[in-house]
């Protein structure tokens, strides 16, 4: 049997991913720490290995693993030659609640707030050098010089550079490091690659499918929650109407005469506004389970 390598990244996602897998079923068992690997209790996968996010497009392409999760941010900076096979898009970013954005920064207090207001020959820090070197060339600003920069690159300003190139989710960071976002280069979900022969390979693909619904199940799971509450029947039909659901509710008869309970899965951010209109019809006993680890549909 053939089974997977898995690479996913460390530093500031790695407790995101590691969290999905987690909730998919997939918990991570740690070797030793210095070896950057570990297991996974299913047959099919082999090896799990922690690498910088930099670098897994690459390890990916070249075939070192089946499969990874990087940001698309990362297989950008590689070029528009990278052709790995996307399997799955999930719009998490440092703490899995939404994409980032790679954006353009500079010091509020520079005056400039165009790309055209960067003097002559300045120098732009990132990480991102390839992708910034080419939203460059594309504004035709060839004289721009892209510095790289190996980490707090917020503070860059404050040591030569007159703009960086970083990403941002919430703009906090930004805002504390005194910076102003001049303009966006791409908005980078996190997503799951593959290599192309991993890809096409009969035995592999069965496992390289299976890991994909089962992080997609994890995924949608955090986005919902379950929903228990005891409905008079006077007013099933609108109580059943405000629940919805994935496919509307489920309905149970109680032992007390002329109740109802009610279940049904419904969207996080749904829920605090259904318990409200719910009170109001006079349902009652409501319980809310908002620890759901896989939802497969």
């Amino acid at each position: 049997m053939k089974t997977l390598n898995i690479v996913i990244p460390d530093g500031s996602m790695q407790e995101a991913i590691t969290t999905l897998l987690a909730r998919a079923g997939l918990e991570i068992i740690m070797g030793r720490k210095r070896t950057k690997q570990g297991k996974i209790a299913v047959p099919w996968i082999n090896r799990i290995a922690f690498q910088r996010p930099q670098e897994i497009p690459n390890y990916i392409k070249h075939g070192d693993f089946d499969v990874g999760i990087v940001g698309e941010d990362w297989i950008a900076d590689w070029g528009a030659e990278y052709d790995s096979p996307v399997l799955l898009k999930l719009p998490i970013g440092r703490s899995g609640k939404k994409a980032v954005k790679v954006v353009l920064a500079v010091r509020e207090d520079s005056g400039f707030r165009s790309i055209e207001d960067l003097p002559r020959f300045c120098e732009v820090a990132t990480e991102y050098i390839k992708l910034t070197e080419r939203f460059f060339a594309t504004a035709g600003r060839d004289d721009i010089l892209v510095m790289p920069s190996y980490g707090n690159t917020e503070q860059k300003t404050q040591f030569g550079a007159s703009a960086i190139v970083d990403i941002t989710e919430s703009g906090e960071s930004l805002k504390e490091n005194g910076l102003v976002v001049v303009a966006e280069l791409m908005e980078s979900n996190t997503v799951l690659i593959a290599n192309p022969s991993s890809y096409c390979d009969i035995e592999k693909r069965p496992y390289l499918d299976c890991l994909t619904a089962l992080l997609k199940g994890a995924f949608q799971a955090s986005r919902y929650v379950m929903l228990v509450a005891n409905v008079p029947e006077k007013v099933i039909g609108e109580a059943s109407n405000i629940i919805g659901g994935l496919k509307g509710a489920s309905k149970s008869p109680l032992m007390a005469e002329g109740w109802f309970a009610l279940q049904s899965i419904i969207p996080r951010e749904n829920e605090q506004n259904i318990i409200f209109k719910l009170l109001q019809i006079g349902v009652t006993d409501i319980i809310v389970n908002r620890d759901i680890p896989l939802i497969m549909t």
